[in-house]
């Protein structure tokens, strides 16, 4: 399912692993690092009513954008409105995974998330789903609890 779609991003929900990916389109190669920020606002105000327990960042296509101070940023102020209460894991997925520092596990809404970067797709999704929890199909998984974040290695 297709939670948010524009020109530059795009964030489907795979409902029955609880999965959030986020990936950018050719033409988010065309904007700013102010594009990045606007896109995650955008889909945010979009009154988001599912929750991840994986969530999934490429970040390949807008690589040159990111700086260790957007995954900061993002894992801050978006990440808290995104991953459930049972929130497990978040990975990155970049070029070059030393450009960035991701703590091993980050505290949002009282459950510590395990996370980590990525520059193969095939090895970040054998690790995100690894012990994940399945949804059985037709349960419904609203949650509406925004919470806050903090970082541990």
């Amino acid at each position: 399912m297709i939670l948010y779609q524009s020109k530059f991003l795009k964030v489907n929900y795979l409902e029955l692993q609880y999965l959030m990916h986020f990936y950018w389109t050719d033409y988010a190669g065309y904007m700013d690092e102010e594009g990045v920020y606007h896109e995650f606002i955008n889909f945010l105000n979009k009154r988001i009513y599912k929750r991840a327990n994986q969530i999934y960042v490429d970040w390949i296509k807008v690589e040159h954008l990111i700086s260790q101070e957007t995954i900061d940023w993002f894992i801050q102020y978006i990440l808290p409105k995104i991953a459930s209460h049972k929130a497990y894991k978040l990975a990155f997925l970049l070029k070059n995974p030393k450009k960035i520092a991701v703590p091993e596990k980050i505290k949002v809404n009282n459950t510590y998330i395990q996370a980590q970067v990525f520059d193969n797709p095939k090895f970040l999704m054998e690790w995100l789903m690894d012990g994940a929890e399945r949804k059985e199909p037709g349960i419904d998984d609203h949650d509406h609890n925004h919470g806050t974040t903090s970082c541990h290695t």
